[in-house]
């Protein structure tokens, strides 16, 4: 329509070329909306849609009351020095201009090109192009109104659709992509920003971002967070509740959000605070990057009704997301207390302990330190890493001298929040942070009948974590859990300790002495490995009782124990009180002496040559179980005890008996008996020694 209205008026005043402007008040802007000439170029065709500020044209002068066309040439002095150059690029030697005025309203501009010679247009072309104005402002002013309908339209498709994605998805980041594109669509923006506001740590973050035209640095926008405490205009924004109109040439625009504004390009934007039931929840920003622009009251209320949409979606999602994150934290507390109350295996409970909590919580790491509250230290006895490629530090004492405040909160039973940029955090604590690339840590007192027994520890490596109360309370529920659960593993351990140790020396008994010897004869006969038996009797021991008293008596009793475990490697060999004053010792994968006929080759690690079995028996002792025998004998002959009365108690010797398995044995019992009649040889031998079977 309009460029029909072109082609008649300059047809009508015979001039090479018409442009008809549309006038948008809201930016104070003309936007070349249709054009005529004799010959349009591909050029011509691009420049339609083009904005120019009203200043810079030379029918800047729109007031409703002149009416009159004016004409223009190159060198008139009323000519701007925009439109100058953009008529001498042209080759333009005359151009009039008259407004466009309905009922009053400036809403356009008609302009008519001559580049034949300056001056052509007489008074009557003039005044015919006055009388064309008035059918010519009829056409704008219906192209505006069928533009409005169809925006309109659009606007309502947009809020049809932000309602249809919030029925048809629980997707929280799908919904706001959703509603954003359809906010930008709907008032035809460049740009359009959904943000989220977290009350916690009072930050706003980027959760969707639309573009017209998508540029790579578009997608990097989602994520990004900002503290209120940067953009205070901002928090006065969001607290607010108002929709808020800025253009980065406002004079009273907050500078540091118009140095922000020019940095990323930005020359208008509209901010809808998003609010429900009076809770902020955060931004729906609309962005103009082209030019600034004034946004209508109509565009104003379509913003507000995308806003209480996006606001309603928030909230209905994020309730929808913790309703989930706790039934998925209920789900896995049960499953942990199933599994934690049907397990009497302390180091299964804490793993169970450590992988629940940090997945409750969503941390990146989960801690269970012991406490030592003698030796005020911590030891990490468990953990849970989300990412298995950190060094564990289990085991690792951590003395508690250099960070009273560590010490304090597993004293006084309360949680410890930690941040690494904490200006008191201590300063040992700090290294430890550094060690371990920590930068938060929430420390949970474990506490069994008020008394501390360790500490329930989450960490966070990427961020500066700060836990909800939520989290707070789930992660010392788990941690009272916990502590029960470990007291309880550790009292069974107590229990089964007791059931398969002598109560005097805390040597294994005499019951567990031969459940042992069973499974290391099988195991030396699965792998070709020999088994030494040392049977230990104390000399003349009822002599020593009758003489120092019973109590002196166990002393010594403890003594030899003492020295067996010294003497032997924890966890490989077997030392056991067999009964009375005599005592058993196993010595897996160990010949009689050095020269180990009997052996098969090992490798490094303990295994048999060419074997993966972890039951493959671990190296022996290389200088024979003789030798060990003899060592032991030597050190009992060389101990130097006290009585209860600190008196000096005579000195004390032991006879030792040894046998090997598979050497002319062929049983457990065969092996017992064999060691028995050594020791008994070497009793009748004159004691104090040691004898070999055989």
């Amino acid at each position: 329509m309009l460029e029909a209205v072109a082609r008649r008026v300059a047809e009508a005043l015979d001039a090479r070329e018409c442009v008809v402007f549309e006038y948008r008040p809201e930016s104070g802007t003309l936007v070349a909306a249709a054009r005529w000439a004799g010959e349009v170029t591909s050029a011509d065709e691009a420049w339609l849609g083009s904005v120019y500020p009203v200043a810079d044209r030379v029918c800047r002068r729109l007031e409703p009351a002149g009416r009159t066309a004016r004409e223009r040439q190159p060198d008139d002095p009323l000519t701007s020095a925009a439109e100058a150059a953009v008529v001498e690029r042209r080759g333009d030697c005359s151009v009039v201009s008259v407004p466009l005025v309905f009922q009053d309203e400036a809403i356009g501009a008609l302009t008519l090109v001559e580049r034949r010679s300056p001056g052509c247009f007489d008074e009557d072309d003039l005044r015919l192009l006055e009388l064309l104005a008035v059918p010519a402002a009829v056409a704008v002013h219906a192209a505006r109104g069928l533009r409005r309908e169809a925006e309109q339209a659009r606007r309502l498709a947009a809020l049809l659709s932000a309602s249809r994605a919030m029925t048809s998805t629980i997707d929280l980041d799908m919904l706001l992509t959703t509603i954003a594109r359809v906010a930008r669509e709907a008032l035809a923006t460049a740009e359009c920003s959904i943000d989220t506001y977290d009350a916690e740590t009072d930050t706003i973050t980027v959760v969707a971002f639309e573009q017209r035209t998508s540029t790579p640095d578009g997608e990097s926008w989602i994520g990004r967070t900002y503290s209120l405490d940067e953009f205070p205009a901002d928090r006065s924004l969001l607290l607010g509740g108002q929709i808020v109109e800025e253009r980065v040439s406002d004079p009273e625009l907050d500078e540091k959000n118009r140095a922000d504004m020019i940095a990323n390009g930005e020359k208008s934007m509209l901010t809808v605070p998003l609010v429900y039931e009076d809770e902020p929840i955060g931004f729906l920003v609309f962005i103009e990057t082209e030019a600034e622009r004034r946004f209508t009251d109509e565009e104003r209320q379509v913003a507000a009704a995308l806003g209480e949409q996006a606001a309603a979606a928030i909230h209905n999602a994020q309730l929808l997301r913790r309703t989930a994150v706790q039934k998925r934290r209920l789900e896995l507390l049960l499953e942990s207390t199933r599994a934690i109350s049907s397990s009497v295996d302390l180091d299964e409970v804490l793993e169970i302990v450590a992988r629940t909590a940090g997945e409750l919580l969503g941390s990146q790491e989960c801690r269970i330190q012991e406490y030592d509250p003698v030796g005020n230290t911590v030891r990490p006895v468990a953990l849970w890493q989300r990412m298995h490629d950190e060094p564990a530090p289990i085991g690792q004492v951590v003395p508690l001298g250099d960070a009273p405040r560590d010490r304090v909160f597993i004293e006084a039973c309360e949680v410890l929040e930690q941040r690494y940029s904490d200006p008191e955090l201590p300063a040992a604590t700090r290294a430890l942070f550094d060690e371990y690339g920590d930068r938060a840590r929430l420390n949970v007192p474990l506490v069994f009948n008020g008394r501390p027994v360790g500490a329930l520890v989450l960490v966070e490596k990427e961020r500066e974590r700060h836990w909800s109360e939520d989290e707070v309370a789930l992660a010392k529920a788990l941690a009272e859990q916990a502590a029960v659960a470990i007291e309880h593993a550790r009292l069974y351990k107590r229990v089964q300790d007791q059931a398969v140790t002598d109560g005097l020396t805390g040597l294994y008994n005499h019951r567990h002495f031969y459940e042992r010897l069973e499974r290391e004869i099988a195991r030396a006969r699965r792998y070709g490995t020999p088994v030494s038996l040392l049977m230990i009797d104390l000399d003349d021991f009822k002599a020593f009782n009758d003489q120092n008293g019973h109590l002196a008596g166990d002393a010594v009793l403890r003594a030899l124990a003492a020295v067996l475990r010294s003497e032997l490697r924890q966890h490989l060999d077997v030392a056991a009180r067999y009964g009375g004053e005599e005592f058993a010792v196993l010595l897996p994968n160990t010949p009689l002496t050095a020269a180990r006929e009997t052996q098969m080759e090992m490798d490094l690690t303990g295994r048999l040559a060419g074997s993966s079995d972890d039951e493959a028996p671990p190296p022996g002792h290389t200088d024979g179980a003789e030798q060990v025998a003899e060592r032991i004998r030597s050190r009992v002959a060389g101990l130097r005890l006290l009585g209860p009365d600190d008196s000096v108690l005579p000195p004390i010797t032991v006879s030792i008996g040894v046998a090997v398995f598979p050497l002319r044995t062929g049983s457990p019992e065969d092996l017992v008996g064999h060691a028995d009649a050594a020791l008994y040889a070497a009793k009748r031998a004159g004691k104090d020694r040691v004898v070999i079977y055989g």
